[in-house]
């Protein structure tokens, strides 16, 4: 995972740093699909360079063989025969570690594949057991990654009394921070008392695009364009329009089996401003949302998916399908992410502002100053963690 001339953190392994897990035992958190920019997987990596010093592996979402779907598909704890190691299921409805699992551990080693949207769960995760950990002398270290999207903000600031799973920091939908930086923030923010150790990536600028190995951090994210579409199209979970699930498309696809997709393709199209084509198509996706219905649906098809401004664009997706497009649109109900109370749609965002400002049919730009207002906050407050330029 890295721009031409980048050295993420994992591959600084090799040289200077070898030494960070050389000195501790430690378990490893990460996927099966994590890799350095060779190709080697990071576990094997890990294991091979650990000299033995490797306790265990610790998923998060999805679990380690990247195998689970979204929301509350619980991944359990078992005995990797392949790897000779043994895998814990972290994401369950206990989210933190039993004790049992930190006998013998001096430190976390941590090498995720973030997609620099506030709602994906990994660093959300860790952020939840550092404050489990704190004051117990467990050291985190994190090998960080490039955010695939650069430093681009956009997307409401997460308020804290709706912090979850899905938003344990305030920052914006779209965050431009690494994994080091988010967790470095939160470290500061939560007040959490532990050593946290960074592996930076060398050679990387916010401006650099992504490109190297892109395996497929979550079964729903098989590269860069749907990630680049994800801190909008993250919006459509709290409804009940497909998000594309199921299909081959995710993110990029949308609808419903009762959506007037040429009528809304017709008034995205005529405003002109999403540098996007809306192609009215038929999908069928074959489990999730409307599993086994054809859905009358749009491919949104992004000309520069990166700078398309994916949050104020669903957002009108949403807003024009509620009152004009769809009679039986609604928001999805609860459980969403381990919150059984709040609607999905709020836990997705943050609070309340972006679903009712869409229920009184207030076109983005009526917002978008407030919004602005919260990044300029966040950027001020967030700079001094900050590691790359």
């Amino acid at each position: 995972m890295a721009t031409r001339g980048v050295a993420c953190g994992v591959d600084r392994l090799h040289g200077e740093w070898a030494a960070v897990i050389k000195k501790r035992r430690f378990a490893l958190v990460t996927g099966s699909a994590g890799v350095d920019s060779s190709g080697t997987p990071v576990h094997a990596l890990l294991s091979r360079l650990g000299g033995g010093l490797m306790r265990a592996i610790w998923a998060l979402q999805h679990g380690f063989f990247v195998d689970q779907q979204d929301n509350m598909r619980y991944s359990e704890s078992f005995h990797w025969s392949d790897g000779k190691m043994m895998v814990r299921g972290l994401y369950r409805e206990n989210p933190l570690p039993e004790e049992e699992w930190l006998e013998g551990i001096d430190a976390l080693v941590v090498d995720v594949f973030d997609v620099g949207t506030r709602v994906y769960t990994f660093l959300n995760h860790l952020i939840l057991i550092m404050r489990h950990l704190s004051g117990r002398g467990i050291d985190i270290v994190v090998l960080d990654r490039p955010n695939p999207l650069g430093g681009r903000l956009e997307g409401n600031v997460c308020r804290e009394d709706h912090f979850s799973i899905v938003g344990a920091l305030p920052v914006p939908m779209r965050h431009g921070l690494t994994a080091g930086e988010y967790l470095g923030y939160a470290l500061a923010f939560h007040g959490i008392d532990l050593n946290l150790e960074i592996v930076k990536v060398r050679g990387w600028r916010r401006r650099h695009g992504f490109s190297g190995i892109w395996t497929y951090p979550s079964p729903n994210m098989p590269g860069l364009r749907p990630a680049a579409l994800y801190p909008g199209a993250v919006l459509l979970e709290g409804t009940n329009l497909s998000e594309g699930r199921g299909t081959t498309r995710p993110f990029e696809f949308f609808g419903s089996p009762g959506l007037d997709h040429t009528g809304l393709a017709a008034v995205l199209a005529g405003q002109r401003c999403w540098n996007a084509d809306f192609v009215p198509l038929f999908f069928k996706p074959e489990f999730s949302k409307h599993g086994g219905r054809v859905c009358q649906g749009l491919l949104v098809h992004a000309h520069d998916p990166l700078a398309c401004g994916s949050f104020a664009l669903f957002y009108e997706i949403i807003r024009q399908v509620r009152h004009r497009f769809d009679p039986q649109f609604c928001w999805q109900s609860p459980p969403y992410e381990f919150e059984w109370n709040r609607l999905p749609i709020d836990m997705i965002c943050g609070g309340d502002l972006i679903r009712s400002a869409i229920e009184a049919d207030r076109p983005f730009p009526d917002i978008e100053k407030a919004i602005l207002g919260e990044i300029d906050g966040f950027r001020e407050k967030v700079s001094p963690f900050l590691l790359y330029p």
